[in-house]
Formats: C-alpha cells, structure tokens, sequence
C-alpha cells in the first residue's frame, strides 16, 4: 500500500498551510492558544471558521448539486490533518460539521439538505452532537430520551450529557428513542434535528478538568420538535448513529498532534541544560523521544489507511475503532512523557509565569485523560476489533 502524495495532493497541503499561517497569530503555538471560551476567544474562532468556509473547505467533497466541488476525499483528509497539527480553534465544531453533513447527504431528505447545508458550507451554523446520555455512552443502544409522537410533532423530554459546545450551537443532532416498544433495541431510535433555541431546551455547561466549560448538559422538557426534522427512517436512529460514530473515530489528528508535541520537546530538550548538560544528551530522554516518534509514525500509517478505507467506500467500522484505539492512548502516552521532561515545570498551568510550552502539555494531560472515554471507550474499541475486525465470537 503506497501512501506516497500525489503532487495536486501536496500543493493543496501547502495551500491549506499557507492560510493557517496567515489567519493564526504568529505565537499561536508557541505562545498558546487564546484562553479556550472567552469572548476574545470565540470572537476570532467566528471569524476564522467563517474564513474556513470562504475556502470552500467545509462543502468540498460534496456533490455539486448541493454547493460541493466533488474533491477527493483525501483532501478533507489532509485538512483535518493540518488542522490538528497547527492547533486550530474550534476543531469539534468541524469535526461536527463534518458527521451532520455526512448524516444529511446519506440519510436527509431535499428539503433538509436545502435548509442545512447551505449554513454549514458557510461556516456560520454551528452544531452540537446529542449523543450521550447520563445512563448511555458507549451503548447508544441504551438512550433513553423520549420523542413521543403527538401527530404534526414530537414532544421531546430527557437529558443528554457532554453535548460538546451546546451554548454556542443553533442545531442538534441526536438519536432520541422514539419506538420504545419496537422489537429490537436497534429499530427503537430514530435522528432528530433539534433547534436548541426551541423551548424547553435547556443547557447547562460543564467545567472540564483543565477549567474550560465548553462540556455541556442539555435538558429537553417538552420541546416540540416538528415530523419535518426526522431524519431518514424512523425506526433506523441506530443505523445513522453507528455512520456517524465511524467518522468520529476516525480522525488524523491523533498523528499530527502529538507530532507537534513531540517537535516541541525536541527543540525544548536542545535549549535546556541541567548542571551545564544539555537536555538532549541525556539517554532516557533520547530514547523516550525516539519511542515517541516510531509510535507517531505508526499512528499516521493508521491513520492513513482509515482515509483510504474511506475514499475507496469500504467499511471504516473495524479500521475506524483501531486508530481511535491506538491514537488516543497514543496521545496519553505523549504528554505523560512531556510531563516527565519537564520535571516541575509540569506543574505550572498555562499563562502562569515560567510555565514551558505555553503550559500546552499540562493542559493537554488534563484533557487527553477524556480521549479514551469520548467516541466510545478504549473496551469498545477492542470489542469492535475484536468481533468486526477479526470475526471472533462475543462473549
């Protein structure tokens, strides 16, 4: 399997490049990212996914009759990349853009893929995923919200839990359980789009563990949700959720990422000296860095072989469930390492005084501890490869 770019491939990676180092402040990385979900913040994440849009980056692979280029698909590939690499803000948002397109183009109808599209192509519409619950995450199986069919429209109650970025977004997409009595626990969910200004909708945010409250909980008291935002069939939420879910798994951030963290430590073990010797000399920390590289190139073949799944329309569920595996524990691995070489200066959080790195990798540990949980846990992921992968028996 030859991985190998092609150059229309390249020159697009160096375009994509060349507008984030236009549109990023010149200290983005090294000087860190603006305070996650401050109004300065999310002031200059507006404008530059709305810039993201301009591109016509969002819409690309699209097909034309609904505002898309019909471009490979490596190329979303490459963008998702580069995105992650360059740390750019807001990348849930177009990660999300990226499932409710999905979700619309294969499972919407005319008239859904009209209202909708237009305003994601543009980067100015912003959705959030209902999928987990307090009682089912892993097992979407198990949601319990209840969209009760009352004739013109479904009365929804319940509450969803970690929908990511739900007090920035105007829609949701999310399976609710709509066929409770249905035979099979896979034809009891049906995909709803729900306008999260309806009332009844409540969202409460949650500070996660490196002190950003872009977590949310949301609370569906009688909202009335119109029998035009069912998506697809009812009865067949499942088959939608576990489309998604594929693409939510399978992203090559988890490669270009931690390659970034790992250049940083590079040039930080170079600059550094301990007792007049330089970082860099010392042999645990040389073989640390070098187990940390052999595993990134790992990850980025993997990673590689998900967009091939993808772009030649086989089955991503097993290959999806490898890289989400392997990268997230990958990504922990990381930063506990980063941690250990910067001994007590890990201890300082970002934009304190002295803090190294812009005090990324302290923020980041914190973060990447969810990794393994969001997306369907590291248990699940083995049991998808498991069964899916290698066709063994369920216990």
């Amino acid at each position: 399997m030859d991985f190998r770019f092609t150059e229309e491939q390249d020159a697009f990676r160096q375009k994509v490049r060349g507008f984030l180092a236009k549109e990023l402040p010149s200290d983005w990385l090294t000087g860190g990212a603006p305070e996650d979900e401050t109004d300065e913040w999310w002031k200059f994440t507006q404008r530059f996914l709305k810039r993201i849009g301009e591109q016509g980056w969002i819409s690309a692979t699209w097909p034309k009759e609904y505002g898309g280029q019909e471009r490979p698909t490596w190329e979303d590939a490459i963008l998702g990349e580069e995105l992650a690499y360059w740390r750019a803000p807001a990348q849930d948002y177009w990660f999300r853009w990226k499932m409710i397109s999905a979700l619309l183009l294969n499972f919407g109808n005319d008239e859904q893929k009209r209202r909708h599209l237009p305003g994601i192509a543009s980067g100015q519409v912003y959705w959030c995923q209902g999928f987990s619950e307090p009682g089912a995450g892993s097992d979407l199986g198990g949601c319990q919200v209840k969209a009760q069919d009352k004739g013109d429209y479904f009365l929804v109650n319940g509450q969803k839990i970690w929908t990511t970025g739900a007090h920035r977004a105007h829609w949701c997409f999310a399976p609710l359980l709509s066929d409770p009595d249905a035979p099979k626990r896979s034809r009891m969910l049906s995909m709803f789009l729900v306008d999260m200004k309806s009332p009844g909708v409540t969202v409460r945010r949650l500070e996660s563990l490196e002190g950003v409250a872009h977590l949310c909980e949301t609370f569906f008291d009688d909202v009335k949700v119109p029998k035009e935002n069912l998506v697809g069939e009812r009865g067949r939420g499942w088959l939608a959720a576990m489309a998604l879910v594929n693409i939510e798994r399978s992203g090559l951030g988890f490669a270009s990422m931690p390659q970034k963290i790992l250049e940083q430590l590079v040039e930080y073990v170079k600059e550094t000296k301990v007792d007049g010797v330089s970082l860099s000399q010392n042999p645990l920390i040389r073989r640390k860095l070098a187990e940390m590289a052999i595993e990134i190139q790992v990850c980025r073949l993997l990673a590689y072989r998900v967009a091939w799944v993808q772009a030649t329309n086989q089955d991503v569920t097993s290959v999806g469930a490898i890289i989400k595996l392997f990268g997230s524990e990958l990504m922990q691995r990381v930063v506990a390492t980063g941690l250990e070489i910067l001994g007590l200066y890990a201890q300082l959080v970002p934009g304190s005084k002295g803090a190294k790195l812009a005090g990324n990798i302290t923020r980041d540990y914190m973060w990447n501890l969810s990794l393994t949980i969001a997306g369907g846990t590291s248990e699940i992921q083995r049991i998808i490869i498991a069964t899916q992968g290698l066709g063994l028996p369920r216990m």
